[in-house]
């Protein structure tokens, strides 16, 4: 980890403590690279609020340059990597929490039985944070849905329908099933992703404007407001699978669902142990679709 990516972290987090915790260094050593940095430049980058570390004004370019290094070094790399033993390597995933909970254990198990001596690190995130970091050369593949990723290259996984959740007191609790334009005016608990993808679309295709009083950044959390009241929500039934939540799910009638997959960046070369996990990705998913799952 060079100082730049410790630099990078920072802005990420806005925390010396959780960029610490994440690369398994002391908070000291995150501290010292940020003042060697600042001294090189001869000013400061950060300064301390009440949101943690925030970039002074006006340094922005800076950070975009230090990007764009991390992700030539990270060429470097895999174009190294590429010349070397395809028994061993190093990838660095992204996902969305709900394939994290219930696809990735399983793929990991049995694709580390096949090839132990590749290491993994993973990253649990939303759509907009692991597109990012795809692009910018810090992680190898994302799982995400299609939607989230159209410019990239992507493998679908499979399909995944998008669920009304409500509280066993709510009045729509009581119905078999669902029309969109009973979500219209009812009080809504935003998730993680917000409206930047298909809930957003399905509403602004169909002018469904529920009443958004709270948002959150953490779909588990939202399911919790759901449980307690505070109103209804979309989410796909991945994630609904076994949730812990005292909840009611109903399906749409009109069947709304979101594609699955893995995406890759572009514009640089996956590394030999990357392609042989991507490999098993699709041969995992083809066994996924065949068994009903």
């Amino acid at each position: 980890m060079n100082k730049y990516e410790i630099i990078l972290s920072v802005c990420d987090t806005h925390s010396i403590s959780k960029t610490a915790a994440s690369l398994n260094y002391t908070q000291s050593a995150i501290s010292q690279a940020i003042k060697n940095f600042e001294k090189e430049l001869g000013f400061s980058l950060f300064k301390r609020s009440k949101h943690g570390m925030d970039l002074m004004p006006n340094t922005e370019e800076i950070i975009e340059s230090l990007k764009i290094i991390c992700r030539e070094k990270n060429k470097i790399s895999q174009i190294a990597s590429n010349l070397t033993s395809l028994d061993s390597g190093y990838i660095r995933i992204g996902t969305i929490q709900s394939i994290s909970y219930h696809w990735l254990p399983d793929i990991l198990k049995h694709f580390s039985n096949l090839y132990p001596n590749i290491r993994f690190e993973m990253t649990v995130d939303g759509f907009n944070p692991l597109k990012e970091k795809l692009q910018t050369g810090r992680l190898d593949c994302i799982f995400a849905s299609r939607y989230s990723v159209p410019d990239l290259p992507f493998i679908p996984m499979g399909n995944d329908e998008l669920m009304l959740v409500t509280p066993k007191s709510h009045p729509l609790a009581e119905k078999i099933a669902v029309s969109l334009s009973d979500v219209n005016n009812e009080n809504f608990v935003l998730s993680s992703d917000g409206l930047d993808y298909e809930t957003g679309y399905i509403f602004k295709q169909n002018n469904i404007k529920p009443k958004i009083q709270y948002r959150l950044n953490e779909d588990f959390a939202t399911l919790k407001m759901v449980e307690k009241g505070f109103g209804i929500t979309i989410l796909p039934r991945l994630l609904l699978y076994n949730a812990p939540f005292d909840v009611c799910t109903r399906s749409f009638t009109e069947h709304y669902s979101r594609t699955l997959g893995v995406a890759c960046p572009k514009d640089a070369p996956p590394t030999p142990a990357t392609v042989k996990f991507l490999d098993y990705v699709k041969e995992w998913s083809r066994q996924l679709n065949q068994d009903g799952r």
